[in-house]
């Protein structure tokens, strides 16, 4: 056996003798190198915490600032620049200003994680910060605070604006209309306000947007909510890929943009809501850059030292981004000061929060049937009510899955300061019905209309009811191209004519039910273009067609009659049959306690059906979606309605 194993280590270049001698010199070697990688790492680790030790100071900043750039702070002619990085050894300013020297202007901290640093006032110029990330990397970033931002090759970087007079606001007068007031027109800057010309595209901007406010104040809809205008990467996006929260996206515009486009609203009698995506954000974000993953020697996720995000690489999280930690205290912070910023800087008047579930996702007990109250939205939420009472804040909840099924969104609205959560369950029942999927005649189409009570909600101003948002398929698209045929097409009718006849039916249903009624902008006149996130203009020609400015003017009765009548927007409602499965209509009535009433029927069938409505008196009734008038006799109305037609009588 000796013999043996010697011939192996020969045919190796190597006897057994000289096999045990390199081994044990391979040991004493490896010994000595550790022992140089040992106090290489300590001797680095020593410079580390002295250049920290340097840079702690017993002086403390004038309120408790965490981020941004700040004018005359300490001494007039100067501005403070303040960047937030816990557990990092160093971090100095750079710019344009100093050629972007890491060296020349170092930052104090207190010792918490606050960094700081009063320059001179250098005037409008892009600026970031260097930070030592560990012994082994470094990164330059923007100002996670930044107002505004210009986007290098590598690096986005903060811009502070010059010297300039405060913006002359003119809605001093101006006050949030009440959440039973609210209809909402949910539209997307670049697609709303934009055009191709040329086959180039042109995206939309506040300034167009604010000269097309004509049209929207034409249709009476009095809250417009605006999908995500936080900076973004690139130019063209949906806006739910945010890197900077307190900035502008540019190609929308600059602040004072914006600012003018709040302020013309505010003059026209429409409230201004933002839509924030919160639970997540792109990698470029400065936060995730001085914070990136960090593995253990096993490959596993070392989440605990990381004080902003639940540290998943960014493909982990569906849609591309990284997702914040909301229950640590360091982003509870870093959220509550931006909803803080967009109220008190840009007058706005509320937000509707994406995606609640990801945001209240507690990784530590992520069972949890309740919300704290101390992290996650509830937070958020109440940071806005501290800074604006009569905020609006409209929540989109869905269950995240791995999560307790006793987090509703009921209890979203009755645990925090949301004010109402989007009404998945009207939107989801009624589209099932429109487009006739499988069964539809079997939906309860009566708890989705009136049934908020029986959803865990105490008043109809807790949902948000809708046909149609950014998230689906507009009905007039699906029935077009996909759903049309498996819906029968009565005599006399195409399938656009099917199309826009049951995307009536969603309208009417929209605003005869109890709830905050909403409209994705295109819906009025029956825009049928497909779901994308890509570059869509509205399809504004169609507006020069019959049937779409039949479609548009009806639209506009049921916004004016839900404004006139306050039996539309109270909580009471009551339906006169349960036959819908056989009849496939629906008859229901509205009413407040002052005396005001109002009756609707929806006919789903494909043949025309007799109604019978009851009402409190004889005479004229005007029915605002045929914009025709029935005499009621013996306390009814009884009136034939056409294929997929409907009524509501004033």
């Amino acid at each position: 056996m000796q013999r043996v194993r010697q011939g192996v280590d020969r045919k190796h270049g190597m006897t057994g003798m000289m096999r045990r001698i390199a081994s044990r010199r391979f040991a004493s070697l490896y010994r000595m190198f550790r022992t140089r990688i040992s106090s290489l790492l300590q001797k680095m680790s020593a410079q580390l915490a002295d250049l920290f030790q340097r840079a702690v100071t017993d002086e403390r900043l004038p309120g408790d600032l965490r981020g941004g750039a700040h004018r005359d702070l300490i001494k007039r002619g100067t501005v403070t620049f303040v960047m937030r990085a816990p557990f990092k050894p160093f971090v100095s300013l750079v710019g344009d200003f100093n050629h972007w020297d890491t060296r020349s202007h170092p930052m104090q901290t207190d010792g918490q994680g606050t960094w700081w640093i009063t320059i001179p006032d250098p005037g409008r110029t892009r600026y970031g910060f260097y930070v030592v990330v560990d012994e082994d990397s470094h990164v330059w970033v923007g100002d996670p605070y930044a107002r505004e931002v210009f986007w290098g090759q590598k690096t986005p970087w903060a811009v502070l604006p010059g010297p300039e007079a405060p913006f002359s606001w003119s809605d001093q007068a101006w006050r949030t209309p009440a959440l039973r007031d609210l209809i909402i027109y949910e539209l997307c800057v670049r697609d709303f306000a934009g055009a191709w010309h040329g086959g180039y595209p042109q995206y939309g901007s506040f300034e167009r947007l604010t000269r097309q406010l004509p049209y929207i104040v034409g249709l009476g809809v009095n809250c417009i909510e605006l999908m995500p205008i936080n900076a973004f990467p690139g130019e063209s996006s949906w806006g739910y890929n945010p890197v900077f929260y307190h900035a502008v996206a540019n190609t929308y515009g600059g602040p004072n943009d914006f600012k003018r486009f709040v302020d013309a609203c505010h003059r026209a009698g429409i409230a201004v809501v933002l839509d924030v995506a919160f639970n997540h954000a792109w990698g470029q974000h400065p936060y995730y850059q001085i914070y990136p993953p960090m593995y253990g020697p096993k490959g596993e996720w070392l989440t605990d030292w990381n004080p902003f995000f639940h540290h998943t690489p960014p493909s982990i999280n569906m849609w591309g981004g990284v997702d914040w930690d909301h229950f640590n205290p360091e982003t509870t912070r870093y959220f509550q000061d931006i909803v803080r910023f967009w109220l008190e800087e840009y007058h706005i008047d509320g937000f509707r929060f994406d995606w609640v579930g990801g945001v209240d996702y507690d990784s530590n007990n992520p069972m949890r049937p309740d919300f704290n109250p101390y992290h996650g939205i509830a937070a958020i939420c109440w940071a806005a009510r501290q800074a604006k009472p009569d905020s609006i804040l409209i929540g989109e909840f869905w269950q995240l899955e791995g999560t307790s099924p006793e987090k509703t969104a009921a209890r979203l609205v009755h645990e925090t300061e949301m004010d109402a959560v989007w009404n998945g369950y009207f939107h989801h029942t009624l589209d099932d019905v429109l487009n006739c999927r499988w069964e539809w005649e079997k939906r309860d189409i009566f708890r989705t209309i009136g049934g908020y009570r029986d959803l865990g909600f105490s008043t109809a101003t807790q949902v948000v009811n809708y046909s149609c948002s950014h998230d689906e398929v507009r009905p007039e698209h699906e029935i077009k191209f996909h759903s049309g045929r498996y819906i029968p097409q009565p005599p006399g009718m195409t399938l656009q004519d099917v199309a826009l006849a049951r995307a009536k039916l969603g309208l009417v249903a929209v605003f005869a039910a109890p709830g905050v009624p909403m409209i994705y902008a295109g819906q009025e006149y029956g825009d049928d273009s497909p779901r994308t996130i890509d570059f869509a203009p509205l399809q504004w020609s169609k507006l020069t067609r019959p049937k779409h400015r039949r479609h548009l003017e009806m639209t506009k009765r049921l916004i004016r009659a839900r404004r006139q009548h306050a039996a539309l927007r109270s909580d009471h409602i009551r339906f006169f049959d349960n036959h819908f499965s056989t009849e496939q209509v629906v008859r229901f009535c509205r009413w407040d306690d002052a005396g005001d009433y109002a009756v609707c029927a929806l006919n789903f069938s494909p043949e025309p059906r007799t109604v019978e409505l009851p009402v409190p008196r004889d005479g004229f009734w005007r029915d605002v979606v045929g914009n025709r008038r029935h005499v009621a006799q013996d306390g009814r109305i009884v009136m034939e309605l056409g294929p997929y037609d409907a009524a509501l009588f004033v």
